[in-house]
Formats: C-alpha cells, sequence, structure tokens
C-alpha cells in the first residue's frame, strides 16, 4: 500500500508564488496589457546578455509560450514561460560556448554537483549546472534582469524585471517572469488550462492538481518537464502526452475513455472523475487532490 502523504510530497508541485518577496526585487501583479510589452523588453535584455540565445529568447514572445493563466486573465502574479531544455544543449553536449561560459567555470562546480546528486541524471547535473552559473552572470551584470539564486534549479529560472506598459515607459514596479524549463510538449501539457468562467478562484494550479492526482493514485509521479514514471521502479511511462493518458485509460479502464481535450480542461475533468472512476479510486484521486490545495494554501472548491 502506497502512503498518501508520501503520494502527496511527490504531487504537490510549488506552482506560482513571488518568491522575490521581501528583497529590492519584490514584484507585483503584471496587468493583461503589460504582458506582452514586459516580456518584449525582457527577452531585448536577455539577448544582450546571451547574444547566442537571441533567438530562444525571441520566441517568448508568442504566446503559444505562454503557460498557465498568462495572457489569459486580467492580471497575472508571475508570468510562466515554457523554454525549451534543447537551448541548453548542442549536439548532445552542453552548449557552454552558446551561453558564454568557459570550461574553467563550468567544471568544477559541475563536479562539485555530481558529487552531491544523489538520484539525478546526467543531463539533470548538467543543466543544474549551467543554470547556476547563468543565474550568476545575470546577477552580475549590473543590468536590470534579477535571478533568484535559491529558487532557480534544472526545471525553472525565476527572475524579477521591470514592468513596461503598452506606450514602452518603464513603470516604478518589477514582474515575476519563470522560464519553465524542459520538453515543450510536456511543460504546455502540465501547465496550460482551459478554467471555469464562472469561478475566477479555480486556477491553473487546480487543473494541474486534478490531474496529478489521477495519475499518482495509479503510483505515477511527474518529472518537470519530462513527463510521468512510474513511481516503485523509475520507469519512465510515455514519451509524449497522448501516451500518458493511453496509460491511464489502460489501468482506471473507465466507461468513458480519457481525452487530452477532457484533461486539459478543469470543469470537464472533474465532471470526468466524478462520472467515470471506481467509488475508491474517484475518493483516493479527489482526497489526494483536496490535500494537495491545503498544502499549496490554495482555493479547496465546495464540489470536491
Amino acid at each position: 500500500m502506497i502512503s498518501l502523504i508520501k503520494i502527496l510530497k511527490e504531487i504537490y508541485i510549488n506552482e506560482g508564488g513571488n518568491v522575490f518577496k521581501n528583497t529590492e526585487y519584490d514584484t507585483e501583479d503584471v496587468l493583461l496589457n503589460n504582458i506582452a510589452p514586459t516580456i518584449k523588453k525582457f527577452t531585448e535584455d536577455l539577448g544582450k546578455l546571451f547574444p547566442g540565445k537571441r533567438s530562444t529568447f525571441v520566441a517568448l514572445n508568442d504566446k503559444s509560450n505562454w503557460l498557465g493563466s498568462t495572457g489569459n486573465k486580467s492580471q497575472s502574479g508571475d508570468v510562466d514561460l515554457a523554454y525549451s531544455e534543447e537551448a541548453f544543449f548542442k549536439d548532445g553536449k552542453i552548449d557552454l560556448k552558446g551561453w558564454g561560459i568557459s570550461e574553467t567555470e563550468y567544471t568544477p562546480l559541475y563536479e562539485k554537483n555530481r558529487k552531491a546528486a544523489r538520484t539525478a541524471t546526467d543531463e539533470q547535473i548538467q543543466l543544474r549546472t549551467i543554470i547556476q552559473l547563468i543565474v550568476n552572470k545575470i546577477n552580475t551584470s549590473g543590468g536590470e534582469i534579477y535571478a533568484s539564486d535559491k529558487a532557480s534549479g534544472a526545471g525553472s529560472i525565476h527572475l524579477s524585471y521591470p514592468q513596461y506598459d503598452t506606450s514602452g515607459k518603464k513603470l516604478d514596479i518589477r514582474a515575476q517572469l519563470d522560464l519553465d524549463v524542459g520538453d515543450m510538449d510536456w511543460l504546455k501539457f502540465r501547465f496550460n488550462s482551459e478554467l471555469p468562467k464562472d469561478d475566477p478562484n479555480i486556477k491553473g494550479l487546480h487543473r494541474g492538481q486534478l490531474m496529478l492526482a489521477m495519475f499518482a493514485a495509479l503510483g505515477y509521479t511527474f518529472k518537470s518537464g519530462k513527463g510521468f514514471i512510474r513511481k516503485e521502479t523509475g520507469e519512465t511511462i510515455a514519451n509524449k502526452p497522448k501516451e500518458a493518458i493511453e496509460v491511464i485509460n489502460q489501468e482506471y479502464k473507465p466507461k468513458q475513455p480519457l481525452t487530452l481535450d477532457i484533461i486539459n480542461n478543469y470543469s470537464k475533468l472533474i465532471d470526468y472523475i466524478n462520472n467515470n472512476l471506481k467509488p475508491d479510486d474517484k475518493e483516493k484521486t479527489l482526497n489526494m487532490f483536496r490535500e494537495a490545495l491545503k498544502r499549496a494554501g490554495a482555493y479547496v472548491p465546495e464540489n470536491i
């Protein structure tokens, strides 16, 4: 029997939240109209710092790479942007030259991280190492961008940057912009969602945690930007989101097959769970979902 508490620790992922609170880089919500101009200036400044990666930053202006509720609500607490892990590698090796980082900087830190790692793969260690050096380069540049050296890691880079309005004017407040690093298909599957219009308290976090609870109830956990793995064996169960849905259908054997359209929509997913899962599976999934929301300090919907 898998421990509920153990699973909850696995499925709960810290989403959102101001990582710069009570610092000189503290951030505030970004109004919808100011998101695009802020990202534009942000990517321009990143491109100046890392000219070898300028084209990858330009892609962040495309709304298809905005995650969660970014761009879908009147304002956002933080701006989540999908950033491909492929930008950190070239021909299967870490791309030091592209990021303007020297071997003498990278190698000793990589060795330190490798010796301290317990379960991380070599790719994850490499990624963590180069992100640490990127964060350091940003923070020693003397520019407007500031990166969190504590919150950033192999799966994300948290940055504080001035907000801009539609006229291009720099405002006296800052925004938190998070680069979520991983496989682009998995990132969008994990964070993007259609939310109910009749309950503004439901956010992307809710759909995400509900979906994770369904998988966790079967013994699967999610690795950021990588997909689902079987907790007991570490085996990856699918290479793409559609394959993960097929696994769910095989194991739950629901009355109605689960689809990407259903799992990407909070209202459809909660109705699906209520109407298609066996009573024990339904109870386990909703209990996990409820507890995950409480751990996150998030709104708990009445219908669960």
